[in-house]
């Protein structure tokens, strides 16, 4: 999924989640929902270039020993699983995943998975969202809290499927309020991550957790990310109704922050 696009993809592409968040990688897909390994790394092997295949056959003889070692491990995950399978059951979690939906004018997905992943960093977690799974990467004694990263991943799967005209109004008309964000190593963390920072962390905590989140703690790891979704709350507390993702007073707390 890596990029070389030189400046070439379309600017809403650039400020907002791109189509590719809804779908994922071609490869990964032979994995996601097999029934087995062995079964998925057959298919994604048969699907590929002959060229291809005997690298990948060596590659998966001698790297699957290990995978399957990984897999084993898959029941320490159970607490983790449970404690997030049961707060994203409550109806509040419904309640707010529907009012999440309807700011972003998109379909849910008939069926969302969330996977956990082991990796070896106990400091750190991460999460990523490929095509209609979100992956959950932890070690297993972390107990992180994950229903608002739930949230906040899903919320980029929404935003992708905006309406494509609203998205490109908005996206012409945020570059002209910020036209540093085009100049960011990363232009999403202007719009697209602020708008799920402040839905999957700042009103989850409020709308489900009836708790409030503090200025002053750091919502997200970005910095402009995190002063840009601080200023959307600061415009639209939790307390009020959601703003409408539309040109006009959004982008302009979203803008707010820029140099």
């Amino acid at each position: 999924m890596a990029r070389n696009d030189e400046g070439k993809r379309p600017l809403a592409d650039s400020l907002f989640a791109g189509s590719d968040t809804r779908i994922g990688d071609p490869y990964t897909g032979y994995f996601q929902n097999a029934t087995s390994f062995s079964a998925a790394t057959e298919a994604a092997i048969a699907a590929q270039a002959a060229g291809d295949r005997e690298l990948l056959r060596r590659f998966y003889a001698r790297f699957v020993p290990r995978a399957r070692a990984l897999l084993t491990g898959t029941a320490r995950f159970s607490q983790q699983q449970e404690t997030l399978t049961r707060e994203l059951a409550a109806p509040e979690a419904a309640a707010f995943a529907a009012r999440l939906r309807t700011f972003y004018g998109a379909e849910a997905a008939p069926i969302f998975q969330v996977r956990f992943v082991w990796w070896p960093y106990s400091n750190r977690t991460q999460a990523k969202l490929r095509g209609g799974s979100i992956v959950l990467f932890s070690e297993q004694h972390v107990q992180d809290d994950w229903a608002p990263i739930v949230l906040h991943e899903y919320a980029h799967f929404l935003s992708a499927g905006q309406p494509a005209a609203n998205r490109e109004a908005m996206a012409a008309a945020f570059a002209q309020l910020c036209p540093s964000a085009l100049a960011l190593p990363n232009p999403l963390n202007a719009l697209e991550e602020p708008l799920a920072i402040y839905w999957g962390q700042y009103r989850f905590e409020r709308d489900v957790r009836g708790k409030a989140l503090s200025s002053d703690s750091s919502w997200y790891a970005q910095p402009h990310a995190d002063r840009a979704a601080k200023a959307i709350a600061a415009a639209f507390p939790a307390e009020r109704p959601a703003p409408a993702l539309a040109v006009g007073p959004l982008l302009e707390a979203a803008a707010s922050v820029c140099e």
